[in-house]
């Protein structure tokens, strides 16, 4: 007897031990947040770019999400995905990021969701639908917000987590989501903490596009960088006024110091960014890019070498697609490595434009819009990168150089065709043949490149022009992007004189990656932050098989219901047993 209860005792005893460890477990983990990546690709370990930038908060920031509420598993796998990174950044800050999960739609009404709606867009928080098809005998639509708001020393900055690419299925458009969490987080830390941003000047005086048509993306760039302006033509009296003191001055080496003042100002920017120049640049402004570019500095050039614009065809059903006439600008280029060439590319991957029919507007593929995704391309600019848009953009050729690196970054697929400047352009007959097979089997132009990377040693154009000699270089390491399409970083302005985000086309309202791919090319070319690697991180997601858990629905259901029951069952049979045996040779 005695024994029986000694035993009994021991086994309260360990019952409480255990009870003790499960409360204090639970305690520790409500206070210290640890997880263990035990990923192949380690998803769940901040790179260190990351970790850096979330050491840099220097005071409480918050982070409020706005994915949440009823969803497909597709979104709650988003949900979770982000929420989960959103914690390992609070870590990383010392627990300086409070984190909130809402749903802005909870408890409203019908009408007042378009209102919410209209309020998050306007501040770059995209909304999408959710298609949940998963239950077979039901398909449920809703709309949500993918995005959430930084809030930090008074700053609110919003993130997209979510861009949907109508060039892909919803599976890849959600791991392409997930893969890009990190970055997302990392970017908008970035203009959390940055104190001193790097200067990014945009060449002026030839016609170049610096009015409203690029707003949205000089606000997207003025988050992270500085900008401003600098007139290099030096033929014009603007150019000229910053210096018009120091010339007087001098009147006899007027031209000395103005090229001097020019060059100086020019030397203080991190990248230079030349869009859509309508005139040819003179020598005098190559000489001050070339120089610029010699002594290491970046350039990226957004260049439409034909003139032709889609709003033309509002006049006018036949458009006359002209050259610019940018001689300089592609002999500088021919000389660095790279040829620009005066044609447009046809694509059959394009989007698409409206034109009537039958009293209502039709949408059909334009084929001088083509579209440009990173399959093949494997560089850490166009990783986990939807579809870019381009309008009437040209092609380029490289040139082979043994000191130089030439990197696709805008490739189209095989199915084109090229047309050489001067041309006409008929929008009536380009319908036609988008729905013409046997025009359609003339596309075999292959595979055309139309944005480019180049890295390396980079050779002076002006070595034998005396005239502007000096301190002058022949040679410099440095990088250049160059895109045959200017309006690439073009946005819609409506009529009321609003801008519509980067790459948005009101036709198909669909947003595509233009400016995710612009800012990528800009983080590569002068971000020292890294935020540009953590793209190379990709995640895999071991996705279940939907037409085998449609069709095997209940027979899973039921075992992951029978299942644990029956173990449990079968303990407690096995635990009864061997305590009846003990305490039967006990007694």
């Amino acid at each position: 007897m005695a024994k029986r209860i000694l035993t009994r005792t021991q086994s309260v005893t360990e019952l409480l031990v255990v009870l003790v460890v499960i409360v204090v477990a639970n305690g520790l983990g409500n206070v210290y947040y640890k997880r263990f990546d035990l990923s192949d690709e380690k998803r769940y370990t901040l790179s260190k770019t990351s970790r850096n930038l979330a050491g840099k908060l220097k005071e409480k920031a918050y982070f409020k999400l706005y994915l949440d509420g009823e969803m497909s598993s597709r979104f709650k796998r988003l949900r979770n995905e982000i929420r989960d990174m959103a914690y390992e950044f609070r870590e990383a800050s010392g627990k300086k990021l409070e984190i909130e999960v809402q749903d802005p739609f909870a408890g409203k009404e019908k009408q007042e969701l378009s209102k919410i709606m209209e309020t998050f867009a306007q501040r770059g928080i995209e909304p999408c639908r959710d298609i949940d098809n998963e239950n077979p005998d039901e398909t449920r639509i809703k709309y949500l917000l993918p995005g959430a708001d930084f809030v930090y020393a008074g700053k609110t900055i919003p993130v997209t987590f979510f861009t949907f690419d109508p060039a892909s299925d919803i599976e890849t458009n959600i791991k392409r989501a997930i893969d890009n969490i990190e970055y997302e987080i990392a970017n908008a830390l970035r203009q959390c903490v940055s104190d001193k941003p790097k200067r990014i000047t945009l060449s002026e005086g030839s016609g170049e596009m610096l009015d409203a048509r690029l707003n949205s993306f000089a606000q997207d760039l003025s988050k992270y960088y500085s900008l401003e302006a600098l007139n290099m033509n030096v033929a014009d009296p603007e150019s000229g006024r910053p210096f018009l003191e120091e010339m007087k001055k001098n009147p006899d080496s007027a031209e000395t110091v103005l090229m001097k003042g020019l060059q100086q100002r020019l030397n203080l920017a991190d990248l230079l960014m030349v869009v859509k120049p309508i005139k040819d640049f003179s020598p005098a402004e190559l000489y001050l890019i070339d120089q610029y570019l010699m002594k290491g500095g970046k350039i990226m050039w957004m260049v439409d070498p034909v003139h032709i614009e889609i709003d033309s065809f509002m006049k006018a059903p036949t458009v006359m697609a002209m050259d610019y006439g940018l001689e300089n600008i592609q002999s500088s280029l021919f000389t660095y490595g790279i040829g620009l060439n005066n044609d447009m590319l046809t694509d059959q991957t394009c989007n698409r434009i409206p034109i009537p029919a039958g009293g209502r507007q039709e949408l059909v593929n334009f084929m001088y819009f083509p579209l440009f995704t990173s399959k093949g391309l494997d560089h850490i600019i166009t990783k986990n990168m939807g579809a870019v848009w381009c309008q009437f953009p040209a092609t380029l050729k490289p040139k082979i150089r043994p000191d130089m690196n030439i990197v696709p970054l805008l490739s189209s697929s095989a199915y084109t065709k090229v047309i050489n400047a001067p041309a006409t352009v008929e929008l009536m007959t380009s319908f036609m043949q988008v729905r013409d097979p046997e025009y359609l089997k003339t596309m075999k132009g292959g595979s055309q490149l139309t944005g480019a990377l180049l890295e390396g040693k980079f050779h002076s154009p002006f070595v034998y022009q005396k005239k502007y000699s000096g301190a002058f270089r022949a040679d410099g390491n440095s990088k250049m992007i160059v895109i045959a399409d200017g309006d690439i970083a073009r946005n819609y302005v409506s009529s009321r004189g609003g801008s519509f985000p980067t790459g948005y086309d009101r036709y198909s309202q669909t947003t595509f990656a233009n400016k995710k791919f612009l800012l990528n090319c800009v983080d590569y070319l002068i971000d020292d932050n890294g935020l540009i690697e953590i793209r190379g991180k990709e995640l895999t997601l071991r996705l279940l098989d939907q037409t085998r858990l449609r069709t095997e629905k209940n027979y899973w259901q039921m075992l992951n219901l029978l299942v644990p029951i029956g173990i449990v069952v079968l303990f407690g049979s096995i635990n009864f047993a061997i305590r009846r045996r003990k305490y039967a040779k006990a007694g």
